[in-house]
């Protein structure tokens, strides 16, 4: 469900917090241990939370600015993005978009402009929400998460966030970069009245070639669905889409059929105003083909440079 789904209604009075704005990571990890702390950053998820009429903290925590926060880095095997950055400036970089498309397209994909030059990567994956678009993308392309709190360190996967610990916070995420062969990825949405909503169905799909241009990895997500972002497993289905290399980027039709009936069969879509259950199931597979199609065309394309 999401946010504005599933919140309770609180009637109290509305205290003013407290914003503190640290200098350094360490300070905000040492703020933020404190009872009844949170971080904020662009500050839409806070802004919802009053909407919602749920407790405001007794004290916010501000990461937006800190040194290093936003920085995009990169190296020979991974690029690292922090935390801090905002949507609209993932939306943007033109080297991500050329290696990572579907998470530029998803961070272009969420609310408006005006809101993605707001929004931060990790205030968006910090949410929970199984709508959001970027843990989509992200969960898709086998991304890690740098968690860090004033006594710890440790990595998570996208799907494990469920665990984040009030006095932690999100540092980094990590995308792996392929030395060798191709790889092609993809995020598409369907907004039913094809406005700023929530996604009916959202999607991210992963293909990567070796360097004889075979299928050795696909990758899918849907998301919009209960526990959402769920991963599809299609692991089987590597060694079948090199036996039947004739459709689209070397990825045969059958491949793309079966993992598009694999991500309709095991997500479990709610009903809601945005379409029936029933309805959604059809779309996950609609738009897990898709999803997949492009991918697999962009890591053909990939392959021939």
């Amino acid at each position: 469900m999401t946010t504005l789904d599933r919140a309770p209604e609180h009637t109290g009075p509305v205290q003013p917090p407290v914003l503190l704005a640290p200098d350094s990571l360490d300070e905000a990890l040492r703020l933020l241990a404190a009872p009844e702390a949170a971080a904020v950053a662009g500050g839409v998820r806070h802004t919802l939370r009053r909407h919602d009429r749920l407790p405001t903290p007794a004290t916010l925590v501000s990461v937006g600015r800190l040194p290093g926060f936003g920085t995009v880095t990169w190296s020979g095997d991974e690029v690292v993005i922090g935390a801090g950055a905002r949507l609209a400036d993932l939306e943007a970089d033109a080297r991500l978009a050329a290696v990572w498309p579907a998470v530029t397209e998803a961070a272009g994909s969420v609310a408006t402009a005006r809101i993605r030059r707001m929004v931060t990567l990790g205030g968006n994956l910090a949410a929970r929400d199984d709508s959001h678009d970027p843990p989509v993308a992200l969960a898709a392309a086998g991304a890690r998460l740098t968690v860090r709190s004033a006594c710890s360190t440790r990595t998570l996967a996208v799907g494990d966030l469920g665990g984040l610990r009030g006095d932690e916070l999100i540092q980094e995420v990590r995308l792996p970069l392929t030395a060798a062969g191709a790889v092609g990825s993809s995020f598409v949405k369907f907004l039913v009245r094809g406005l700023w909503e929530y996604a009916c169905v959202n999607v991210a799909a992963v293909v990567r070639l070796d360097a004889d241009g075979a299928a050795r990895e696909l990758s899918l997500a849907v998301g919009s669905v209960t526990g959402g972002p769920v991963l599809i497993d299609l692991a089987d289905l590597v060694h079948a889409a090199g036996r039947d290399p004739g459709g689209p980027g070397g990825v045969g039709d059958a491949v793309i059929e079966e993992a598009a009936r694999r991500a309709a069969d095991r997500t479990r879509p709610y009903s809601d105003v945005r379409g029936s259950a029933a309805y959604k199931t059809r779309m996950i597979a609609e738009f897990a083909r898709r999803a997949l199609t492009t991918a697999a065309l962009r890591a053909a394309e990939g392959a021939a440079r």
